[in-house]
């Protein structure tokens, strides 16, 4: 199997055109099992599309991928067991991001303006997909209301996070999303001043416990 080092995640993606690569990544938690991964396998084959997968190892077996994916994929995919996510989201080469919806990858993903393709699996990954997809419409769901689907809808899928008709309006509103939250993050933006409610909340119910406190 074709597992390169993260260390050379940087300097593969820095041979490829601007936005032209997929990022996969289902987190450091999420199980995906063997037929699922045979399935967006087939699905990056078929999309003929550069890719980055962060792949762990505990979910590669020598049965893990279809037969023959490295003779077809050649040098356009690099499968490695771990990477540093910020640092590949930021690059310029990723142009979107198959994700099972964790809340860090989708903030990730915000500030690096890269729009996403939703595969969530279970917990608040659901809700993240809600909000990402249908509020605030910077990502597009893999699967829908389907729980089976094939590689050819995969491959669809991405081709169309990467260049199909609603390519221009995902990016536009990720970075409508990121401006919000650029602001939210200033001294006088809506972050702070919640956090800043808080602490004081916070103080003002310790000073009230102490000053109840009576001593036997």
């Amino acid at each position: 199997m074709n597992l390169w080092a993260e260390s050379d995640c940087a300097r593969w993606l820095a041979a490829k055109p601007h936005g032209s690569v997929v990022y996969v990544s289902f987190g450091s938690f999420s199980h995906t099992n063997q037929d699922m991964i045979k399935m967006i396998a087939n699905g990056l084959v078929l999309s003929g599309l550069d890719f980055v997968w962060a792949l762990r190892p505990e979910c590669v077996s020598s049965e893990a991928l279809p037969d023959g994916f490295w003779e077809s994929v050649g040098s356009r995919g690099l499968i490695v067991p771990w990477c540093k996510q910020k640092a590949v989201l930021s690059n310029s080469a990723v142009g979107g991001f198959l994700t099972h919806c964790g809340w860090n990858s989708i903030v990730e993903s915000i500030w690096a303006g890269v729009p996403l393709i939703c595969f969530p699996s279970v917990g608040d990954q659901i809700t993240n997909r809600k909000m990402v997809v249908d509020d605030w419409g910077i990502g597009i769901d893999l699967f829908g209301a389907k729980s089976v689907a094939s590689c050819e809808e995969v491959a669809e899928k991405i081709n169309a996070l990467m260049s199909g008709d609603s390519c221009d309006e995902l990016r536009r509103n990720i970075e409508r999303v990121k401006k919000k939250l650029e602001n939210a993050m200033t001294s006088n933006g809506s972050s702070r001043m919640n956090f800043d409610k808080f602490v004081e909340d916070l103080k003002a119910k310790m000073e009230s416990c102490n000053s109840e406190f009576k001593p036997y």
